[in-house]
């Protein structure tokens, strides 16, 4: 008992099995228990943006020059593409050998909560994006809680603080350091509501939608789990090796952040965590700063898997096939679409809305038919964006030149069988 009241990993385990027991057992009860999770993501998105500003300050900064900063930041973005299109891929291959969306037909009640999905969905085109992306208010986007204008105005930040001299500019740059640390503390006390965070999500998806959900659409769930599982293996754990860590070891040493994305759905519950995590592992704040709030935008590997197979899915229960020249346009626009996704729950479905209705493919109609389930398709998107944006950020660590501290690398998730070649090797001589 001692050791589940210490170990929050634990905590959140067992309040999510006791969360899927309430809500079958209390379905109209759990379904009323959607504020819990609501609140605790709440206050995990109210330090969001002051932690993303800090720690992107604070890394620019440490990093020295601006050739440092570009050299960074083009490796991220050239990883991320490079990985978002074999998940897109390995997406398109599952849905179309195994053809999930044979004598499916739409759940009963599953357009009700679809209208402001799809508003939302068709009403941002890509230059409303590309005009959004850039803030017009430095107080609105962290009133607002953009993730993506905050690292924006972040670098504009951080780069100004770099042109102006050393006396004016490191002072400021400490201050942003140590106010990142109190953020980081705020976040620890946070976490302890996480438990009761977990158990109002899982209480609410259990009550509301039943045992006949969990059922329902399970060949759409089950070749998107298939999918992301293959994205794993073939993808990021073959990119841990060539860059000399164990995918096994990470996935182990993140497990309460991942305890936690599975309860509540939301890859960004855990941003700041596993930023800091990350500094624990050994890669330096200057590229934590810069790839993960990127990659939260960027490089949603989950989504980037899972959205292709639910529009062809869409297209395969009304009948509609659609041609390699079909979902190669598919392809581009949402190579498009996916850029500047927030990895709150249910925003990717918004992104699967704006796909459905950018390129016209298939019935609008049919986005009910993914709303029924996408609450457990969101579960496997958010754990799979995660871990890729941690496994982009250690490998672009390991690229850069003094990006990472390789004895904690090493001691942390480091590869097992190179520690024990260096500790034979060391005996030996």
């Amino acid at each position: 008992m001692r050791a589940l009241a210490r170990n929050t990993s634990m905590q959140v385990l067992v309040a999510a099995i006791a969360a899927a027991v309430f809500g079958l057992l209390w379905p109209e009860t759990g379904a009323q228990l959607k504020p819990l999770a609501d609140v605790f993501i709440a206050l995990i998105k109210l330090v969001i943006a002051p932690v993303v500003f800090l720690v992107v300050v604070s890394g620019i900064v440490s990093a020295g020059n601006l050739k440092s900063v570009g050299r960074i930041a083009l490796k991220a973005i050239v990883y991320f593409e490079i990985v978002t299109t074999l998940g897109m891929l390995i997406g398109l291959a599952a849905v179309n050998l195994l053809q999930p969306g044979a004598g499916v037909a739409p759940p009963a009640g599953a357009s009700e909560e679809l209208t402001d999905y799809v508003k939302g969905g068709t009403e941002r085109t890509f230059t409303d994006w590309l005009t959004h992306m850039v803030p017009d208010n430095a107080v609105g986007s962290f009133a607002t809680g953009e993730v993506l204008q905050v690292l924006i105005f972040a670098v504009l930040f951080a780069l100004a603080l770099l042109a102006l001299p050393a006396e004016v500019g490191e002072p400021i740059a400490r201050g942003c350091t140590r106010l990142a640390e109190v953020f980081f503390s705020m976040i620890r006390f946070i976490m302890y509501l996480a438990p009761i965070g977990t158990f109002g999500a899982v209480a609410y998806t259990v009550g509301k939608y039943g045992p006949e959900t969990l059922t329902a659409l399970m060949k759409l769930v089950g070749v998107s789990v298939l999918a992301l599982a293959v994205f794993m293996l073939v993808v990021l754990v073959p990119v841990c090796r060539m860059a000399g860590f164990s995918f096994l070891r990470l996935v182990r040493a993140l497990r309460r952040e991942l305890y936690i994305v599975l309860g509540t759905s939301s890859s960004e519950s855990v941003m700041p965590q596993l930023m800091a995590r990350l500094e624990e592992f050994g890669c330096k704040r200057s590229v934590v700063g810069l790839v993960v709030p990127t990659g939260y935008s960027f490089n949603l590997d989950g989504v980037a898997v899972v959205i292709p197979i639910c529009v062809v899915f869409i297209g395969q229960v009304y009948g509609v096939p659609l041609s390699l020249g079909d979902q190669f346009l598919l392809f581009l626009v949402f190579l498009v679409l996916s850029k500047g996704t927030a990895g709150v729950t249910g925003s990717a479905f918004v992104t699967l809305a704006n796909t459905v209705a950018a390129v016209r493919l298939v019935p609008i109609a049919g986005l009910a038919l993914v709303l029924s389930v996408d609450r457990f398709l969101s579960l496997i998107r958010a754990v799979t964006n995660v871990l890729g944006n941690a496994v982009a950020a250690v490998v672009v660590a390991r690229w850069e030149e003094g990006g990472l501290d390789r004895e904690r690398f090493e001691q942390t998730i480091g590869n097992p069988r190179k520690e024990k070649v260096h500790a034979a090797d060391h005996r030996d001589s």
